[in-house]
């Protein structure tokens, strides 16, 4: 899903307010128009739904202990590390009807590129948390639903990149010398050398279309050739084409370029069926197609015909629009892969013992890392957040969302309307998505069965009304990164984070300095002698520890905040009885937990 700003307010110089989670926009007359952030890859996790730990060792057993379903093989050492602390189901003939079956018991499952990943299997997975895709593209998951179900997708994007652009560089030198036909012809008894004369690499051009990780690979390799490449890549800069090595061009002009053009683009709306009947026909003559992306990218039926009509010399494909071809005898996949000019292999672009490994163990240590609600910086269905930002706001994002908690419970639990959030930041571009949906998950989280993280916070705050001004001040450095939640009902709340803790410094017109940690009393009482030593004594009767205790007050003999950090959680009878001992009733006491 998208995360929208729509437009951007200045306040002074140093502020600025966006309006988010809206139906919509409010704007000014000195408003500017602010674009959503995005990009082309995968984003973070701000945590994964309901799942705050993962039973770890042989005593996690029952309900305690995640499920993880694997549909398709993975490599033992993958395997090896989900173990630890979840149970891993393998069940390699899963048929489509009996996935829909099983995957409720589930919390999150695995799949390369064979398993369909629908929107009813999600709906069906009634505890699934986060689906994991052992490879780069995520083109068999159904995005929509898992991003309407807070469910986190997450990928193996750099695992197998090397293996797939090797494997690219076999198809186009296998290709260019006819080597599968020739290996044919000579096993089955024949020497036809004149049949199978190639063409050089040396001088000739490789068209790329989609300059992602694979496609840089396949560029290095191919300049090692002797080749000049041109690559096409709607997010690809002039400068960053430049600094590769590359000529940047147009689609049209990328394949009418090529005397080989490669594939190398996810199979997404904008890429199925991309290379048409109409830029087939762009292309020179003798050019050679190697497609080891994504089966849909080709329509199948331009690429046979020009094959036949001897227009395009010859392919190499690795991948299908059905797969396998030969299980559907009638179609255009098998006339391609049967077809004498097209050198074809079973979807091998991954299949190195190396990117086995590599990939396994990238998908299971972001599953692990999802589900025991950590950021994930190979998520899909999420805006892209850099390591370098991230490790900036991952303490800044657990501070919000615990603020977000407090207001919550400090309002009644009502939490509706307006919610102003302020961070203070180094210039007014830096993203505040996380933040946003780190705040928006401590308001509602506690009133609603549906999880809420980085993937649905701004949809599910939108479907509830929920409006949501930020803004930002701007500061010298960023220093503890304050940020500061204001909700009808509730005071005023700002904290900081000071040792990658998060500290509460404001409650309304109290100054505590507090770690928004384990489990908290807080409540108010008259500023007299005798009041903390009565909830002193008689927590000590109850068998009760006290880990820490702030008291923040205004003048002598009004009333004080305290907030008192206990070992364990007392029932309510305990929290009854210190209100009838000494709270203030302008603040009851209340029972935080974080």
């Amino acid at each position: 899903m998208a995360f929208v700003t729509p437009a951007v307010a200045r306040l002074s110089p140093t502020t600025r307010s966006s309006f988010t989670s809206t139906a919509r926009a409010v704007r000014t007359p000195c408003s500017v128009t602010r674009p959503a952030h995005g990009g082309r890859a995968a984003g973070l996790a701000m945590s994964a739904p309901s799942a705050t730990s993962a039973a770890t060792g042989a005593a996690a057993t029952g309900a305690d202990v995640m499920r993880i379903l694997l549909p398709e093989k993975l490599s033992d050492s993958g395997i090896a590390m989900l173990s630890e602390g979840c149970e891993v189901v393998k069940d390699y003939d899963l048929t489509p009807e009996r996935l829909l079956e099983v995957i409720g018991d589930y919390d999150a499952i695995i799949v390369r590129s064979a398993t369909q990943v629908t929107r009813e299997v999600l709906e069906a997975g009634t505890r699934l948390k986060v689906v994991g895709r052992a490879g780069v593209g995520v083109d068999n998951v159904c995005l929509p639903a898992a991003t309407e179900r807070g469910m986190l997708v997450v990928n193996a994007p750099t695992g197998n990149c090397v293996a797939a652009a090797e494997h690219s560089i076999a198809l186009l030198c296998s290709l260019a010398r006819n080597v599968a036909a020739a290996d044919a012809t000579l096993k089955a008894g024949g020497w036809n050398r004149g049949a199978f004369v190639g063409a050089s690499l040396v001088g000739k051009t490789l068209g790329v279309l989609g300059f992602g990780r694979i496609g840089r690979e396949v560029a290095r390799r191919a300049k090692g050739l002797g080749m000049t490449v041109v690559a096409h890549d709607p997010y690809l800069s002039a400068e960053s084409a430049t600094t590769a090595g590359v000529t940047l061009a147009s689609l049209d002009d990328t394949v009418a370029g090529a005397d080989f053009l490669t594939l190398h683009m996810p199979l997404v709306d904008s890429t199925r069926n991309l290379l048409d009947a109409r830029l087939l026909g762009l292309a020179k003559p003798g050019m050679r197609l190697i497609n080891a992306a994504r089966g849909g990218i080709v329509v199948e039926d331009a690429l046979l015909a020009a094959l036949e009509s001897g227009a395009i010399a010859g392919a190499a494909l690795d991948c299908f629009s059905q797969e396998p071809p030969f299980k559907f005898p009638d179609s255009v996949s098998a006339a391609l892969a049967a077809h004498p000019r097209v050198v074809a292999t079973p979807h091998l672009g991954a299949s190195t013992k190396e990117a086995q490994e590599d990939v396994a163990i990238e998908i299971a240590t972001a599953v692990k890392a999802a589900l025991n609600g950590e950021m994930v910086p190979t998520m899909v269905n999420a805006p892209v957040i850099s390591p370098e930002v991230l490790s900036v706001m991952r303490p800044r994002a657990l501070l919000a969302e615990r603020l977000g908690t407090l207001a919550h419970t400090l309002s009644g639990g009502n939490v509706s309307g307006d919610v102003k959030v302020t961070y203070s930041l180094t210039n007014d571009q830096e993203d505040t998505r996380l933040l946003r949906s780190a705040v928006i998950k401590g308001l509602m989280q506690p009133g609603l069965d549906v999880p809420i993280n980085l993937v649905n916070a701004d949809g599910v705050a939108r479907e509830r009304g929920l409006q949501v001004t930020e803004v930002v001040r701007i500061v010298d450095s960023t220093g503890d990164g304050a940020v500061s939640v204001e909700v009808k009902g509730a005071p005023t709340l700002e904290g900081r984070v000071i040792n990658n803790s998060p500290i509460l410094t404001r409650l309304g017109d109290f100054e505590p300095d507090l770690r928004l940690e384990g489990t908290m009393l807080c409540y108010a009482h008259r500023d007299q002698p005798g009041q903390i030593g009565k909830v002193g004594t008689y927590l000590g009767e109850q068998n009760i520890n006290v880990s820490y205790m702030a008291v923040a007050r205004g003048a002598v003999g009004a009333v004080a905040l305290v907030m008192i950090g206990l070992d364990t959680k007392p029932p309510p009878a305990v929290i009854s009885h210190i209100d009838s001992l000494v709270a203030d009733q302008s603040m009851p006491p209340l029972l935080l937990e974080f």
